[in-house]
């Protein structure tokens, strides 16, 4: 089964083909305002580097966030486009689990790793989950100040190895310098979600319905509810 997935939650979009265990192309963009714009174009780079055309694909996993909302819409919208033209189904997985699991290979030492996406407005799109033993979310997603969330994770093991990692530990390192733990480096690609790891995700109990996990209000949402409340 060929399996087309994207990522579209951070503005470094990830891309991947991939026929059963076998990853025949992966495309990681690199950082840009509108990253979930350029997915549709990428999606036909993806597939010329794995020699297939897109009626070839049977199935498409796409990241539903949290993270930036242009970028999850786009993507949602694209893949569930794209399944409609093809008749293929459309599965969703959590870019931060993607994420969770691209930062556990980084560290492979880590019992529970910490997933901080850059989500601005001084806040963080964060989770904690623990990989050894079976998969388990210990925290589940939310949007939060960075030094409250960096609390939590210091609060979810004081005699484990804990991996941090995403975009929003390099946004606020001095938030999460009170944690005992083990940090990527701000350059590092584990940094940002795969799309192979959406796959993982997907096939690994993970799989969800292809709708945006927001974990707040869009800008637009917030500044019509303050207008109203200033009426």
């Amino acid at each position: 089964m060929t399996t087309l997935a994207f990522d579209s939650a951070t503005p470094r979009p990830s891309l991947a083909v991939v026929d059963g265990d076998r990853t025949l192309a992966e495309l990681n963009l690199g950082a840009a305002d509108g990253g979930g714009r350029r997915v549709l174009e990428a999606v036909h780079e993806a597939l010329a580097a794995a020699e297939q055309q897109i009626e070839d694909v049977d199935r498409l996993v796409v990241g539903v966030g949290p993270g930036g909302f242009t970028g999850i819409r786009i993507g949602i919208a694209t893949a569930l486009g794209l399944g409609q033209a093809l008749g293929a189904p459309v599965v969703g997985a959590s870019s931060l689990e993607a994420l969770a699991l691209g930062i556990g290979r980084a560290a492979p030492g880590a019992t529970i790793v910490a997933t901080a996406i850059d989500a601005r407005r001084g806040e963080v799109f964060g989770a904690v989950y623990r990989l050894t033993d079976g998969w388990k979310e210990l925290v589940a997603p939310r949007a939060a100040d960075p030094k409250d969330f960096a609390g939590i994770v210091a609060g979810c093991g004081s005699e484990v190895e804990i991996a941090v990692g995403g975009s929003g530990v390099a946004a606020y390192a001095e938030a999460f310098d009170q944690i005992s733990a083990s940090a990527l480096r701000a350059e590092s690609d584990a940094n940002y979600p795969k799309a192979v790891d959406l796959i993982r995700r997907a096939d690994g109990g993970g799989a969800l319905t292809a709708r945006p996990v927001y974990c707040r209000l869009p800008d637009a949402e917030e500044k019509r509810l303050a207008r109203e409340a200033a009426r």
